[in-house]
């Protein structure tokens, strides 16, 4: 379904973005907002706005969540089983390479029910992130690049056994502005790889990828082949959010050898606690139906809150275990 904006609300639109990006913690310095996005000119915010607490961005996310995944949201209540990728048409303008269909994921019904939960958007509050960090459990940190806190947690977080990827910004189909180090469809592939590069450099340790937005950029082919590319040479894996039912990348990681998953449940659509726990209870059932699932969140109170509160005991109540990305494509890939 497309939606025509009237010209002001399509402003608004980008500069709600542009300040998300640029969100910050009262725990860290306020680094300026970046306002290099080919997509749309927005105003850059005063400084009042960007003294917001926390609360104020949680709420610029949950916009931005609400335009990028409205579709797929209302989809996922009614059915946590995603589109299948290779039933779903592709844009008008979009040309894809060549594709053979996916294999067949291998389910193996003596194994234990097993899910991973990554949370996204960290790097900006030092303190949130820090309370992933603290989760009894192997969740994974993906932390945006160029953001104050991105090398404090990633290093912490490495301390702590625990699994770090880039969050790595993407072309949205929204228009909505995505901050430093975004990647673009228009992009030449040098240039595009020479910014998942400078991405890749700042900040260790970095064990993959996942997409921030992106559901422009994994819907194109070409874009997510150079992608795969830079991330086949470094040895490193790739987490496809599934912000688009169009996407293109687990196609192209396939293609380049790079070991891929794929999202099956987006956990806070709605911050609620019930809410909240009926996507995480349709993962347990999708994990139980397919041995494993893949959940991601934002680091929103409601979200850690609840995480805080289930992971503890979460297997011996529910005989389903959290393990690391790592351990899930272990999984994927051992036949």
């Amino acid at each position: 379904m497309s939606v025509r904006w009237p010209a002001a609300r399509f402003l608004l639109v980008g500069w709600l973005g542009l300040i998300l990006a640029a969100c910050g913690d009262s725990d860290a310095p306020e680094v300026p907002a970046s306002t290099e996005s080919p997509v749309a000119e927005v105003a850059e915010p005063s400084a009042a706005i960007a003294q917001h607490d926390d609360a104020y961005y949680d709420e610029l996310r949950a916009h931005w969540f609400a335009l990028e995944h409205a579709e797929k949201a209302v989809a996922e209540r009614s059915d946590p089983i995603d589109i299948d990728l290779e039933e779903t048409p592709l844009p008008a303008d979009s040309e894809p390479s060549p594709q053979l269909p996916l294999p067949a994921p291998v389910v193996d019904a003596a194994a234990a029910p097993v899910i991973g939960i990554i949370i996204d958007d960290l790097g900006h509050s030092l303190s949130r992130g820090r309370r992933i960090i603290a989760l009894p459990e192997p969740v994974t940190l993906a932390i945006l690049p160029h953001t104050q806190a991105a090398k404090a947690l990633a290093s912490e977080a490495a301390i702590a056994g625990k699994t770090v990827i880039l969050h790595q910004p993407m072309e949205n189909g929204a228009a909505l502005a995505i901050g430093s180090g975004g990647l673009y469809v228009g992009m030449e592939r040098a240039e595009l790889e020479q910014t998942l590069q400078t991405n890749l450099n700042s900040f260790v340790p970095i064990q993959g990828l996942n997409n921030h937005m992106g559901s422009r950029l994994t819907s194109d082919r070409q874009a997510m082949d150079w992608v795969m590319q830079v991330l086949d040479e470094r040895g490193l894996f790739f987490i496809d959010s599934r912000t688009s039912a169009a996407t293109q990348a687990a196609f192209a990681a396939e293609a380049a050898g790079v070991r891929h998953l794929s999202r099956d449940v987006f956990l806070d659509n709605e911050r609620t606690f019930e809410a909240i726990d009926a996507a995480f209870r349709r993962a347990l059932t999708l994990a139980r139906k397919q041995g494993t699932a893949l959940v991601i969140g934002h680091p929103y109170p409601q979200t850690l809150e609840y995480l805080e509160q289930r992971l503890p005991d979460l297997q011996r109540e529910e005989g389903v275990k959290v393990v690391s990305l790592e351990a899930l494509l272990a999984r994927k890939y051992r036949h």
